[in-house]
């Protein structure tokens, strides 16, 4: 399967809050995909991964469909709002692009060094449109607050603390 493939399914599949079982390789493709995400200590600019902030307006995410957010793109130097360790030590991180922001962004991702809340992060990755903030993401161990708030979707390639 392709990445915009895998992202597309993962996205569905977060919208309509179905149950994947342990036999679904859907889940299987997604951890994998989870766990591929490199540490960096610095993230270096990439032809590959342009700044969110040249391509798309941060103020309001609203006025784009989840099918135009289909790209790849740096989040650099967002911040930590709130995070949580999963029972596959997966983290689910909901980050903005300034701390006083109320556009958030849902990264479930590996990280072999920890990241900590109230930190500024960079991501490189692939946006695979817009959700909510589910059951999932609160058993996780998210603050309730964030609960059924709109989130755009991301899968990370890079991270740099």
């Amino acid at each position: 399967m392709n990445r915009k493939r895998i992202a597309l399914l993962t996205g569905l599949t977060i919208l309509t809050s179905t149950i994947v079982n342990t036999t679904n390789p859907l889940r299987y493709a997604t951890k994998a995909q989870a766990e591929a995400a490199q540490n960096k200590s610095n993230l270096k600019p990439n032809s590959k991964y342009p700044d969110i902030s040249k391509e798309l307006d941060l103020t309001s995410m609203d006025q784009y469909s989840s099918v135009n957010l289909f790209m790849n793109v740096t989040l650099k130097n967002f911040y930590v709002k709130d995070l949580a360790i999963d029972e596959y030590d997966q983290y689910h991180l909901i980050l903005t692009p300034i701390k006083s922001s109320d556009q958030y962004f849902l990264i479930v991702t590996k990280s072999k060094q920890p990241i900590k809340k109230n930190r500024k992060i960079s991501i490189q990755g692939f946006i695979n449109g817009k959700t909510r903030i589910d059951d999932k993401q609160i058993d996780a161990g998210l603050n309730q607050k964030y609960f059924n708030k709109k989130v755009v979707s991301m899968l990370a390639d890079n991270i740099g603390l």
